[in-house]
């Protein structure tokens, strides 16, 4: 029996997956990155805690950052691998590297009607692109292009284009940003640490009193996670405020992609900040944002958008990748 790895590196979380070539799930895990130095190490830790030792015929490591055939470099990580080295070091017949959203938009394809949920309906047309997106420590983007019944997807590093501030709060969190950065993309903003930015620069700006619940959350845990939680749970005034200046920043990166591509195949939103804040993207605020485009408002209202809810979907991305590199 031939076997699988599928390997979903990102800056927060490493998800692995053993299966053989029928799609059974042999084993599963999942890491925390930051914990190791090297990719060698997590996928060591990986071997480790497996039940028992399996050959793996054909491995796809799908990572959130620029992929340049046989080598790759995690954006948010001091992480470099290269294929051909992990092949030896390993003794996997073949490893493949692909950008991680690469994988998310061959996932995709596989997933069924029930795994979306749609904001905006629109007109979609299957002969035209379809892009998708996600925040989570950055923000990812990948184009896919329908090619003979099947999509070809090409990854992007689109997340950190300029950021364009759409009004004068915006554009005073721009200066904030630009005397620590230099630099602000959509990638600083639209990720875990961005709304962390976000609740920091509404506080002092508005002068907005900080629950000492929260700030405590904060301290002692995941500080965005504190600061979602808050704003749909306990309604807080400032944490609620930051989560729709971010949903807002959002959608507007998620309409500029769109219109860039002229996606008419649809608008694909993943990650787990999404699915956390499923609310704040289900309200109108969030799809107002999306097809605010001036001149272009009613082409935007065309395009389909729908949240992907399968958590994931890049695993799925990468196991499809690594059992077509077999018959290659």
């Amino acid at each position: 029996m031939s076997h699988m790895l599928a390997v979903d590196v990102g800056g927060t979380k490493t998800l692995f997956e053993l299966s053989d070539t029928d799609g059974n799930v042999i084993y599963k895990l999942r890491l925390d990155s930051q914990r190791f130095e090297s990719f060698d190490l997590i996928l060591t830790a990986f071997f480790e805690q497996m039940p028992q030792a399996y050959s793996i015929d054909s491995a796809c490591i799908a990572l959130a950052g620029p992929v340049s055939g046989q080598y790759g470099q995690v954006t948010k990580l001091p992480w470099k691998l290269d294929a051909s080295v992990i092949e030896k070091q390993f003794s996997i017949k073949l490893v493949t590297l692909c950008n991680d959203f690469e994988a998310v938009g061959h996932g995709i394809a596989s997933l069924q009607s029930e795994d979306f949920e749609t904001l905006q309906s629109g007109e979609s047309s299957h002969t035209s692109p379809r892009v998708v997106l996600g925040a989570g420590t950055g923000l990812g983007q990948a184009i896919l292009i329908p090619d003979n019944g099947d999509w070809r997807v090409f990854p992007t590093e689109g997340g950190h284009v300029d950021f364009a501030p759409l009004d004068r709060t915006q554009q005073l969190f721009l200066e904030h940003l630009q005397q620590r950065h230099g630099h602000v993309s959509y990638d600083r903003i639209v990720c875990g640490s961005g709304l962390v930015s976000l609740y920091h620069f509404l506080r002092d700006y508005k002068q907005i009193d900080e629950n000492n619940a929260l700030r405590l959350a904060m301290v002692n845990g995941d500080a965005a996670s504190a600061i979602s939680q808050f704003a749909i749970e306990q309604n807080d005034v400032l944490a609620n405020e930051a989560l729709e200046m971010f949903v807002d920043i959002y959608a507007a990166q998620a309409g500029n992609l769109a219109l860039t591509t002229l996606a008419r195949g649809g608008v694909y939103l993943v990650g787990n900040i999404l699915l956390k804040n499923i609310a704040k993207f289900r309200a109108p605020s969030f799809i107002n944002s999306f097809v605010e485009k001036g001149r272009m408002t009613t082409l935007m209202k065309q395009i389909p958008v729908h949240i992907v809810l399968d958590d994931e979907v890049g695993l799925k991305g990468a196991r499809l990748l690594a059992q077509k590199a077999m018959y290659n």
